[in-house]
């Protein structure tokens, strides 16, 4: 299983979740931990849906740079279906990847996927879709311990790095799962009963299946729904492997996904398109310093240049006694030239008198000077919040590096140059209240334009670093802060930076295509 995360530090892996906040905050070197624990899945389900490894790993591709894409575009997916377990979202992408096909391919496609697209794609709406609206009311980590572990039968390890709890967690997190489960189906049937008696056996049927008791087997032996509530709940484990995929996904192979799942290997090395990407990023990441030594390197050159040339002069005297030989003559020739000119009036005549048609200035006037406009501040995520020029109605935070702001709070930054980044995200560190409600925004050049950006915290509170799609700015602009908040009276955005970033969509869809 070292194999599936490569390297990786002695503590408790990341899960999927945690994976995808890490990629969110930027850090796409994480990428490759989702793309080696589900590569083996996406390929092996791919190749139940196209013809031969060459188009399946075209669509394994495809698939796992869009989501990267949706990562790093701070798309969401917690609006999609099965928002808890990324690994039935990724087969449906692949599903979705092979219909599109359909249109372009059609060779390219497994005969019995064309065969099922051919037919309406239809979904086997004849099974029990009680089952699938059950484990859809689970919770995110309920639903992802069941599908993993009964759907796909990874091993208590393998499950343990997507979900995040301990190796000797799982099984024990697996039984409480399908006891939720039950409970959760159970209750669906309660729902559609009204007799007292049939109630309580099913409750007891929920509690405790395999419980004997005279009295609930002989409802039973009288109630055939009754009995046929017994014969689901008991089975409930082959029902979720067998029918919960097909309800999901719509196509579903079974055993011969599973089979193709475990021929795979995992991959090594990181897929092309991220590596390209990683590979471009610390390039630009190595431009930056050179540039800066480059023109720090220019500017001692010239500072040695200078020390080089007074060297020089302090080491020929005799070049230096024959400058002040010739600048002593000159002088003495231009004070002979004033005494002739005060002796003779003849020649004083001649000479003419300054001008007096524009305003004189006194001798020991300073010269004029232009006001210096302060360093222009980059544009470049993270502008630290305390660099503002001028504030209105914010305070400072508990944290040093925050200030709180309000509905009525402004915060304006002078000169903020972005004609260096043209940068198609604007990033925010912040947070804000439980249970959201509150935005940041960011307006250029007036506080009553539209807002170039608007940024909400996350739901829960905490500190993260939040992005959004933007426009690309060009020049130098004045830029305000201000905040929206779900009252008027209390403070709550607390912001530690903001400023622009690039976006790595656009050069996803070029660098994952050959």
């Amino acid at each position: 299983m070292q194999l599936l995360l490569g390297s990786r530090p002695s503590q408790q892996p990341l899960s999927d979740a945690a994976v995808m906040i890490t990629l969110r905050k930027g850090q796409i070197e994480f990428f490759r931990h989702l793309y080696r624990r589900h590569y083996a899945a996406v390929q092996a389900y791919a190749s139940q849906c196209v013809r031969g490894p060459l188009h399946a790993q075209e669509v394994t591709s495809d698939v796992f740079a869009h989501l990267l894409q949706q990562m790093v575009s701070g798309e969401s997916l917690i609006e999609r279906r099965h928002p808890g377990c990324l690994r039935p979202q990724l087969l449906g992408k692949v599903r979705t990847a092979a219909i599109n096909r359909w249109h372009r391919e059609r060779d390219t496609l497994s005969p019995d996927f064309r065969a099922w697209v051919a037919a309406g794609s239809r979904w086997p709406w004849g099974e029990d879709g009680q089952l699938a609206v059950a484990y859809e009311r689970l919770p995110a980590t309920t639903q992802c311990l069941l599908w993993h572990s009964v759907v796909e039968r990874d091993d208590p390890a393998f499950t343990a790095r997507i979900t995040g709890l301990d190796h000797h967690e799982v099984p024990a997190a697996c039984d409480q799962a399908m006891t939720a489960l039950r409970q959760v189906r159970a209750d669906l049937y309660l729902e559609r009963l009204e007799r007292p008696d049939c109630r309580d056996v099913i409750e007891w049927l929920t509690q405790r299946p395999e419980a004997d008791s005279a009295e609930g087997w002989g409802h039973l032996r009288a109630c055939p729904a009754c009995a046929a509530v017994y014969k689901d709940l008991s089975q409930l484990d082959e029902q979720l492997e067998a029918q919960l995929p097909v309800r999901l996904l719509g196509w579903w192979t079974g055993q011969r996904y599973l089979r193709a799942k475990a021929a795979i290997p995992v991959p090594l090395g990181d897929p092309p398109f991220l590596a390209r990407l990683l590979e471009r990023g610390r390039a630009d990441a190595s431009a930056e310093p050179s540039r800066a030594c480059r023109a720090t390197a220019a500017t001692r050159g010239s500072r040695g240049s200078r020390g080089r040339s007074r060297a020089a002069s302090l080491q020929s005297p005799r070049h230096s006694r024959a400058a002040v030989a010739v600048a002593g003559f000159l002088v003495g020739v231009g004070a002979g030239v004033l005494l002739l000119t005060a002796c003779d009036p003849r020649l004083g005549a001649h000479v003419q008198p300054p001008p007096t048609s524009g305003p004189s200035s006194a001798p020991d006037d300073p010269p004029s000077q232009q006001a210096t406009p302060p360093p222009a501040l980059s544009a470049r995520f993270p502008v630290q919040v305390n660099a503002y020029t001028s504030q209105q109605g914010t305070s400072a935070d508990s944290d040093p590096g925050a200030r709180a702001l309000g509905s009525s709070s402004v915060l304006r930054y002078d000169r903020v140059d972005f004609s260096t980044v043209r940068d198609t995200l604007a990033v925010a560190r912040l947070a804000g209240p439980s249970g959201g409600g509150a935005r940041l925004e960011l307006r250029l050049d007036s506080p009553a334009r539209p807002p170039l950006a608007q940024i909400s915290p996350s739901a829960d509170g905490s500190v993260n670093d939040i992005s959004v799609p933007i426009t690309p700015v060009e020049g130098v602009h004045r830029v305000y802060v201000t905040a929206h908040c779900p009252t008027t009276t209390d403070r709550c955005v607390e912001l530690f930076a903001f400023g622009a970033a690039p976006s790595l969509s656009g050069a996803l869809l070029a660098l994952h295509r050959p």
